[in-house]
Order: C-alpha cells, then structure tokens, then sequence
C-alpha cells in the first residue's frame, strides 16, 4: 500500500511536502517527489527513507510545473533494508524506452511472466515498462496505457508525468482509490480526496476503474490563474470493479470519500451492523471501548446502538505511527508493546466490549487482552468491524501468506481461545457489504475468490498445493504455469 499525489499548476516544494504528507498513513517506509524542472525539461527525483518532512529539498520555494509525489509501504520485493534508496522508494524515472516518471499505489502480480529483470519494486517496473510501451507507440499516451492495462495483473493506481503532460489511470478493477479534481490554480490526483480540499480544490471525482486522464495547461492568465486541457479517456470499456473493502474498514482517511461512500460513514455503518449481532445475543457490557485509533467511529455508532456508554479505556501513543504496517515481524512487536496506554479506572472490575476494525495476525489484540485482564477487566468481548481474512492479499495490503493469518483454517470459537477473549463477534459478509452500500467490492481475502486472473491462477496452484504456502507466490507461479514470451525492455 502506499500514497500516490500528482500535481500540474506550479505549486513550491514545501507546501508539497505538506499535501504528501496527509498520505503518510498509506505507508511510512519512504517518500519521495519528483519534479519537471520548470526551465530545462530534466526530471529530479528526491527521496527519503521515513516521512515526507524527510525528503531533502534544498530550496522548498520552488514552484515546479509538474510534480508527483509517493509515500511507499512496500508489499512488493525487498522491505528495504538490503537495497539502496534509489531502488527502494517511489517515484521513478524509466530507464528503458520514453522517459517517463511514475508513482503507483497498489500491487503487480504477473511480472515474472513479463520480464527475466529482478525488480526491487513493481513501480520501477512501472516506470521501465510504460517507458517501453511509449516507444513502441510512438508515444501515444492512450495506446501505451492500453497496453499496460491489457498485460499487466493486479491492483494500480498511477500519477505520471510525460511530457508536459501530468497523467493518472486507474486498473480495470478500481481496486486502489485514486481521486481527481482541479480549480483554476492546480490540478491533483491523488490516493485520498481530503488531499484536495487541503490544497483547495473543493470540486474532485473518483478516477474511474479503467480510465486514463491527461492534463496540460492551455493558458496561464496573468493574475496566475490556469486553463487546463483535461481529456479523459475510458479504455476498458466494461470494467468489472472490485473495490478494496479494507479501505473503507481500515485505510483510508475518514475525512476521504470512495466510490461516493464517506470513510467516516462506512465506519459508523459498519458499528451499527455489527450492533445486531450483540443485541441477538443479548449480551451485556458495563463500556464500549475502542481500540484506537480507526476502530473509534464505529466504535461510537455501535455503542449508540446498544445503549452502553463509550469510553476510550485505551489511549494510543501518538508518537507512533501505524504498526500494521512497520515491515518487520521484530519491530511490530516492539512497536506494540509501546503503542498503548490504559486508564486503571475504566478497566478495574468492568466488562469491556472492545472494538476494533480488523484482526489480521492478532499479536495486538491478545496485548490488548492480556492487559485489560491484568488490570483487572472482569470480563473481555471482542467486536470486530471486518469478517474473518482468511487469505493472502495479493492487490497491496500486507498480509501476502495465509499462515501469518489468526483466521486462517480456524473456526471463530478457536479464534476466541487464541485470543483469550471471553466474547467474539466477526461483522458478517452480508452485513459489511449492507454497511458499504452494495459497492462492487474486493473480499479477496475473506473468501478466497480473486478479481484478476492471474492472482486467482495463484490461489489455485496454492490450493491444489503445486506451490508452498510461504513460497514466493509470483516467482513459483511464473515457473508453474510456464513462461510466457519475455519481453525485452529496450
């Protein structure tokens, strides 16, 4: 997972730095920007391993034409301690054919079908590939991005710039949000719509699954306004869309929209579906308590439902950052014993009802559990706003092997004996799809059924166990299901 900004309209360094900034949440491990130097045409790349506030800038004043920006989460090749930066982090600049300069939130499954190169991250690969089709096209845009769409399996959402050109496309599957909008001074893609109202731009759109869009300036007024040349082109024409589920559960801003569906709505959808289930049961709960920090709206709706006060019993460290998404297995565990804090007299002889929005390999809620019983809890139920994951995500979550997963091969009654919870309950399959509007949705990884075809092809290999569990999943696919012809990007 990772964020993808793009910026054409003049806009300085800094105040870039600011609006990519907004999408640290999307991945924490590196950022980078890079820029069409006004005067001479070159692209510079800048990079940083952390934040955006990271990335060096030696004169944040300047006010580029053009400009994308990443912050990178990397669920493809090297997590990045033993690669350089360059080969690391986001954005790239083609090596092979046009140059051209990408940033991709999302992920590639087939790309040892395509290439023998041995890639670090698929959006290097992006960049050489698209960089290759622009050749072979004689640089038509629109057939290189065809193209593109036509061989390339997974999830992608992609701001570029070609040209004078800023450009962003969206896979035929929509699985990755990728929002567009512009006023008279700037026009942004971006991973998250709130990006545009931070930088003023109050009118925006969901990039559509299959659909390129292409922006020049026309005219620069003299009071510094802009006239864009906007063309929009949809070159798959009957899409099948399966958006990401888990961006509305767990991901994405809640200040942001998807698919027309607020963030912040889905999750207090989400609490009141889940509510049914406790009221079913009738069970009892002295608090509704959270578990910090995207779990607190719905949180807030489901207490509502039931009638029971919510309390915030359990108070995250701010100076840490997502743990779900620190790549290594040592560091999330550090990272979790310091991520919260608890307040003793909202625990001591109660029965908590705890809520969170996903369980993925349950290392933080049996610490979560484990210390409310120690303070004193009297009783522990566990509501989660996301059904069981089950399978591996292959589109950009990090979750790429089934066997990291708590609900993998478990009934929820094992689940709960994990955990050490007394109370269990799961958000059921048809209620989620009720709390998130009957949107086209990915649940890949709750039902095992993919979207792409060559991830499904993995799956299949994975079931009928022709290839490990804990293989490297694209690499042994390429060899199981025979190569196809290579290409050589020149």
């Amino acid at each position: 997972m990772c964020g993808t900004l793009g910026i054409i309209g003049g806009i300085s360094l800094g105040n870039a730095i600011n609006a990519l900034q907004l999408l640290s949440h999307r991945g924490q491990d590196a950022s980078g920007l890079a820029w069409r130097n006004n005067e001479t045409g070159e692209y510079i790349i800048k990079k940083a391993r952390g934040l955006p506030k990271e990335i060096p800038i030696e004169n944040p004043e300047y006010r580029p034409l053009f400009l994308i920006g990443s912050t990178r989460y990397p669920t493809f090749g090297s997590r990045g301690k033993n690669t350089t930066l360059e080969k690391f982090a986001q954005p790239f600049e083609s090596k092979k054919g046009v140059p051209v300069v990408i940033s991709h939130n999302g992920n590639i499954t087939n790309i040892p079908m395509l290439v023998d190169t041995q890639y670090e991250s698929d959006a290097e690969f992006i960049a050489d590939y698209l960089g290759y089709l622009l050749k072979k096209h004689d640089k038509n845009l629109e057939r290189a991005v065809l193209e593109f769409m036509e061989t390339i399996d997974g999830s992608y959402a992609i701001s570029g710039i070609f040209e004078k050109k800023l450009f962003t496309f969206r896979d035929p599957y929509g699985i990755r949000p990728l929002a567009f909008g512009y006023n008279d001074k700037l026009a942004v893609s971006s991973s998250e719509s709130y990006v545009h109202e931070f930088l003023g731009i109050n009118e925006w759109r969901d990039v559509k699954a299959g659909e390129l869009i292409t922006v020049q300036i026309s005219e620069t007024l003299i009071n510094g306004k802009n006239i864009f040349e906007i063309t929009s082109n949809q070159l798959v024409k009957k899409p099948k869309k399966a958006h990401c589920m888990f961006e509305w559960v767990y991901f994405a801003n809640p200040c942001s929209k998807i698919e027309g569906l607020g963030v912040y709505q889905a999750r207090l959808n989400l609490g009141r579906e889940l509510a049914k289930q406790i009221i079913e049961k009738g069970a009892h709960y002295d608090y509704v308590v959270p578990v910090p920090d995207t779990s607190k709206v719905a949180a807030t709706s489901l207490a509502e439902k039931l009638g029971i006060p919510f309390r915030e019993a359990i108070i995250k460290n701010r100076l840490l950052l997502r743990t779900f998404i620190i790549p290594d297995s040592d560091e999330r565990k550090n990272a979790a014993e310091l991520k919260y804090h608890f307040v003793r007299d909202l625990i001591k002889d109660k029965k908590l009802l705890v809520v969170d929005d996903s369980i993925v390999r349950g290392l933080t809620s049996k610490k979560i559990i484990k210390k409310l019983k120690e303070l004193g809890a009297k009783k522990v139920g566990i509501a989660v706003t996301c059904p069981p994951q089950k399978y591996p995500c292959y589109y950009g979550i990090d979750f790429p092997k089934e066997t990291e997963l708590i609900a993998h091969n478990k009934t929820i009654q094992q689940i709960k004996e994990e955990l050490d919870a007394d109370e269990l309950y799961y958000q059921k399959l048809d209620d989620l799809r009720i709390a998130l509007e009957n949107k086209e949705l990915c649940t890949a990884c709750i039902t095992g059924h993919y979207p792409t075809k060559h991830a499904e092809k993995i799956r299949l290999l994975i079931t009928e166990k022709k290839i490990p569990v804990d293989s490297s999943h694209y690499e042994q696919a390429s060899k199981q299901l025979g190569d196809t012809q290579k290409i050589m990007l020149i």
